[in-house]
């Protein structure tokens, strides 16, 4: 009698787990391109135009996702450092709220939501829409068209924008994980995202592995609770390895999953190959014979020498209370132009460091993990990592922030 319990209680699980395996996404690597010219018919004159104007040809990534991203896909984008992924994401969602706030159909509620896993990122990220987005209405659109508006709610956020945010939604919200957390548990915010129709996860590979991708997880298990419509899932990623995790990551919490046939996501894998002039620099050809005290200085007086030979340099350490004591430590053995930056910083002197950096007004730049991700930091010849970054995915990752741009090397 109790070893038929036994199987009693066991079947609902064993079900379960079926169910589980059955409804998998199912995965699919993509390889085919759109040309040139079908592309860009398939945007609207406005965004075409304006496109034409800005670049000389769209890149390979975007060739291969943008076509995808149209008709409606869940798609993972990896590609390397400055191949446009963001515009990859971002290009087909502007055409369509320009057609819409021409036609007036657009609505005064959150369409994207964009989620960036730092606060610099998405600060870049809020700069980079408004500008392109002001080009296309003062040149391309009629004044009848609607505004399209970006909003950004982070920790720096002040409380009367998150107000005014309420009352006037934004139709792209920029977000972190932890604030978009925090606004879903706010019955007043939720109203705002019933019309989703986008959301957008930059940066995924520094999320999936982490206490803070779990996190995301359940926010959007939470956010699926409250849009009204399917919403098109986005994912931007490096390379990481298995990519197929990455993409369950990203339509895990999907309901559709529930009564319908597995979800699709399509996996965009570009490859590219970038030349590195790496050099592994010890302070003396033996640890022993230097006191742990006095490897620093040896340190600091190569670092000064590398930066004076080159025109913009990061400088990545492992912890925040490094940022502080590295340029400080610089600032003593007479090096000029050196700022730190870190997530704890005030928002002012982070935006302010990430201005003059971009605009090469800084000799370097000390950081913690703040500007490793892909905030455009501008023409940057030498990065130099200080102690073990942790991890090869960290080190490719940073050492990619030298000449971050499309086939900088």
């Amino acid at each position: 009698m109790a070893a038929d319990r036994r199987r009693i209680h066991l079947r609902p699980g064993v079900a379960f787990a079926r169910r589980v395996r059955e409804k998998m996404p199912k995965i699919e690597y993509i390889e085919d391109r759109m040309e040139t010219q079908e592309l860009l018919d398939s945007l609207c004159p406005p965004v075409r135009n304006w496109f034409m104007d800005k670049f000389p040809d769209f890149t390979e990534p975007q060739k291969i996702a943008i076509p995808r991203i149209m008709s409606g896909e869940h798609l993972l984008l990896c590609s390397p450092t400055g191949s446009g992924k963001t515009l990859t994401a971002f290009l087909s969602i502007i055409d369509d709220l320009v057609r819409r706030s021409l036609d007036g159909s657009l609505p005064d509620t959150v369409q994207c939501v964009y989620i960036s896993p730092i606060k610099a990122l998405a600060n870049d990220i809020q700069k980079n829409l408004i500008g392109p987005l002001t080009e296309i209405k003062e040149r391309f659109l009629p004044s009848r068209a609607k505004d399209i508006k970006v909003g950004l709610r982070t920790g720096d956020t002040p409380q009367k924008d998150r107000e005014r945010m309420l009352r006037k939604p934004p139709h792209i919200l920029i977000t972190t994980p932890e604030s978009l957390g925090l606004a879903l548990a706010s019955k007043r915010f939720r109203p705002i995202l019933e019309d989703l129709k986008w959301m957008i996860i930059d940066e995924m590979h520094s999320l999936v592995p982490t206490k803070r991708g779990t996190h995301l997880s359940l926010s959007l298990a939470l956010m699926d609770t409250v849009v009204t419509s399917n919403v098109q899932r986005i994912g931007i990623s490096a390379t990481m390895e298995p990519l197929d995790d990455v993409a369950r990551f990203l339509v895990a919490s999907d309901p559709r999953d529930s009564d319908m046939e597995p979800q699709k996501i399509s996996i965009a894998k570009v490859s590219g190959v970038r030349e590195l002039d790496l050099d592994i620099i010890l302070p003396t050809a033996r640890f022993s014979s230097i006191p742990v005290k006095e490897i620093l200085d040896h340190n600091i007086d190569r670092i000064k020498e590398l930066v004076e030979a080159h025109t913009t340099t990061l400088v990545f350490v492992n912890t925040r209370n490094m940022t502080e004591t590295v340029v400080q430590r610089l600032k003593i053995a007479g090096l000029e132009g050196v700022e730190g930056h870190h997530g704890s910083m005030d928002k002012t002197i982070r935006l302010d460091v990430e201005h003059r950096l971009k605009n090469g007004l800084l000799r370097a730049v000390v950081s913690s993990s703040s500007l490793e991700l892909g905030i455009d930091i501008g023409s940057v010849d030498l990065v130099i990592q200080l102690g073990s970054p942790g991890s090869i995915s960290t080190a490719l990752q940073r050492v990619g922030r030298a000449s971050h741009q499309v086939d900088g090397i």
